[in-house]
């Protein structure tokens, strides 16, 4: 009976191992579980966070289509407008130019009225010399007559006073009266 009693004594051993062995390895298999978990939870938490980048990337690549579709559209109406602008600075020029030379030719217009219009002063200023020039001489012809006239007077009628006569005054059935307009 010993060596089956020693026998029975090595399988309890083994038996205490085996169980040891046994718990080692469910905790070993616990922690193996939980470290998957964890590995689980990682690969999900980073396959989460890569999706989010991946459903931001395909944001931004929208964002920047629809910005490069609005710089096209922009570039072409800069292009429109630059053509436009271009097409108005050329007439505006052209309009200058015609403005230019019709403001010189009206300046050389006036040169010319200018030019006129001093001949025509320095004929005026002529004219207005010999008109005084007449006016005297007339003046001096008329204060003659009217002198001869009150010598007439004074001979056909030797009794008229004719000492108050001018210019402004005449003869009227034998007075000296003023003349009035209209006479």
């Amino acid at each position: 009976m010993g060596a089956l009693k020693k026998e029975k004594q090595a399988w309890g051993l083994r038996e205490e191992a085996h169980q040891a062995s046994l718990k080692l390895a469910q905790e070993g298999k616990e922690g193996a579980e939980a470290y998957a978990r964890e590995v689980e939870q990682a690969y999900a938490d980073l396959l989460a966070h890569l999706t989010f980048h991946q459903i931001q990337n395909i944001g931004l690549q929208e964002v920047a289509r629809a910005s490069e579709v609005k710089q096209k559209k922009l570039e072409e109406v800069y292009a429109v407008r630059g053509q436009k602008l271009a097409e108005t600075e050329g007439a505006l020029a052209a309009k200058v130019n015609l403005l230019q030379a019709e403001a010189n030719k009206l300046q050389v217009g006036k040169e010319f009225l200018d030019k006129q219009l001093a001949s025509k002063d320095s004929r005026i200023n002529e004219l207005e010399r010999e008109n005084q020039d007449l006016t005297g001489e007339m003046a001096g012809v008329f204060g003659e007559g009217f002198k001869e006239a009150l010598v007439q007077a004074s001979c056909e009628k030797p009794g008229i006073n004719v000492s108050n006569c001018d210019p402004t005054h005449h003869v009227v059935d034998g007075k000296v009266v003023p003349l009035e307009l209209g006479d």
